[in-house]
């Protein structure tokens, strides 16, 4: 990986873009990643993008379950990290626009929801910075990453923030599936991955990004057409329906679902 000047991350989402702006090479794994190819094929429904304004925050509006289109599964990525932990706020202190995310587990057979799937997800923050990773200066930083276990109609919520981009990629997050595990407390142990993918925002960048802290990283915006991984890996199929949140964005932020299918065995 190329080497970034320092960056605290802390400054609050009510500044202005800084005169001395930073950015960030291409990452040596993430050029690694990029060059992987498809690994195994899942079953992956994500509904379409939807800038419909919604009345409330929650992002666990009732959601009709959908045929199961079969889509190549998406790499993994170099930022992974085992975290097992257990939670529904993964924003820490990472200022952004506000994300309410609802992720629905389908049995890709049947498309009943699977309950007690464990759903792992990580992304970077507004300055397109992964937590947990020395060469990021983040090293020992847990922000932007957890698991929640579904419920009885599959679901499973987090409170995080619209992620930002990096040179080579779009806006995504990442997430896994876990079946068979054990919940002890706050983490999560055992079991077997099902499912490993991306998840695509709609096209909000520009108005996201005019945003602090998104306003002050100069990395050059990557449209989801010049990606690889959404263009050569099915990324049309795993793009969030986002909804807009009230009247202010920055404080409101957007609503963003999508439902996975997997294998239950």
């Amino acid at each position: 990986m190329g080497d970034r000047p320092e960056q605290s991350g802390n400054e609050s989402a009510g500044e202005t873009r800084s005169a001395g702006g930073f950015q960030v090479p291409m990452r040596r794994r993430e050029m690694v990643a990029l060059s992987a190819g498809t690994l195994a094929s899942v079953v992956l429904y994500a509904c379409g993008a939807d800038g419909a304004e919604t009345t409330g925050p929650s992002a666990g509006a009732t959601m009709n379950l959908p045929d199961c289109v079969l889509t190549p599964e998406q790499d993994e990525g170099p930022f992974y990290i085992d975290l097992a932990r257990v939670r529904k706020d993964i924003v820490e202190d990472r200022p952004g626009v506000p994300l309410a995310l609802a992720l629905t587990v389908v049995d890709a057979d049947t498309c009943k929801p699977i309950r007690d799937a464990a759903v792992d997800v990580w992304h970077c923050d507004g300055l397109g910075i992964y937590s947990g990773e020395p060469s990021e200066g983040s090293a020992g930083e847990t922000y932007l990453r957890g698991i929640q276990l579904t419920d009885a109609k599959g679901r499973a919520e987090f409170a995080t923030i619209y992620p930002g981009q990096y040179p080579g990629r779009t806006t995504h997050i990442h997430v896994k599936v876990h079946l068979g595990g054990q919940r002890s407390g706050g983490a999560y142990s055992g079991g077997h991955v099902s499912h490993t993918g991306q998840l695509f925002t709609a096209d909000r960048d520009a108005e996201v990004f005019a945003l602090a802290p998104y306003s002050r990283n100069t990395a050059e915006i990557t449209p989801r057409d010049a990606d690889a991984i959404y263009q050569g890996e099915g990324g049309s199929s795993s793009v969030l329906a986002l909804r807009r949140v009230g009247t202010d964005l920055a404080r409101d932020g957007f609503t963003a679902r999508a439902t996975l299918g997997i294998s239950a065995s």
